[in-house]
C-alpha cells in the first residue's frame, strides 16, 4: 500500500534534525498555514523554510526563536516535543552515555 505524502507527520525519526522539521511542520499546518503564509509571518524566504521543515538547513538560534513566537510557544516546547519523536533506539544509546 502507497503511503500518502506527508502522511503520519508523528512518526519516529533518527535524528534530532529531523524531527524538528517534523515538529514544526505539524505546528505550522495545525495553525492552517501554508509554508508561504509562515514564511511571510517570519520574513524568510518559503524555500528555506520548506529546507528547514525537512531537516536540509540547520537553523540559527534566532531563527528557531522567531518559529517559536509565530506559533505563541517556548522554544523549550519545540525541543520536547520534538525529542518525544525519536526513534526509541536513538533514546536509548542516549540514555546509556
Amino acid at each position: 500500500m502507497a503511503k500518502k505524502i506527508g502522511a503520519d507527520r508523528r512518526r519516529s525519526t533518527t535524528s534530532l534534525p529531523g524531527a524538528l522539521g517534523a515538529e514544526l511542520t505539524d505546528r505550522r499546518t495545525k495553525a492552517g498555514w501554508s509554508q508561504q503564509a509562515l514564511a511571510e509571518r517570519l520574513g524568510y524566504d518559503v524555500n528555506y523554510v520548506g529546507q528547514i521543515e525537512r531537516a536540509e538547513k540547520s537553523p540559527s538560534l534566532t531563527t528557531l526563536i522567531s518559529f517559536a513566537t509565530a506559533f505563541d510557544t517556548s522554544l523549550s516546547e519545540i525541543f520536547k516535543a520534538a525529542e518525544e519523536r525519536l526513534s526509541p533506539r536513538r533514546l536509548m544509546k542516549r540514555s546509556l552515555r
